[in-house]
């Protein structure tokens, strides 16, 4: 099961028109947002770390390691993203250990991303 088929009959959907900054880095951090429909561009002081399609989440940290943003999203086209608290997110760490693997698998090429963005300046 993908992390979208977990979310695909939810009702409790935002729509983020095209442009939009969905979380700003340095910002409060209690949400990720699951991405249903669009893309969604990652961006750490400016410099583009990532883009996210359906299926994927952004801003998974905050739900991790409770600090401020570290990064800045922005809806690249118009969006459909499933925000997701700290209570959902436990819920579905603890009732689909394969949501949590995909968590830390979009953890670890996020950090490879933003290692090859460091070493190439």
């Amino acid at each position: 099961m993908t992390t979208i088929d977990l979310f695909a009959n939810t009702k409790d959907f935002e729509i983020i028109p095209e442009g939009q900054v969905i979380f700003a880095q340095g910002g409060i951090a209690d949400h990720m947002y699951v991405v249903i429909e669009g893309e969604v561009e990652i961006f750490i002081d400016g410099k583009l770390l990532d883009t996210t399609s359906a299926g994927g989440i952004v801003g998974e940290m905050a739900l991790i390691y409770s600090s401020p943003r570290s990064a800045s999203a922005i809806a690249k086209t118009e969006c459909k993203l499933v925000p997701v608290d700290q209570k959902r997110f436990n819920f579905l760490v603890q009732q689909t250990p394969n949501f949590a693997i995909n968590v830390m698998k979009i953890m670890v090429e996020r950090i490879r991303k933003l290692d090859a963005l460091v070493l190439s300046h």
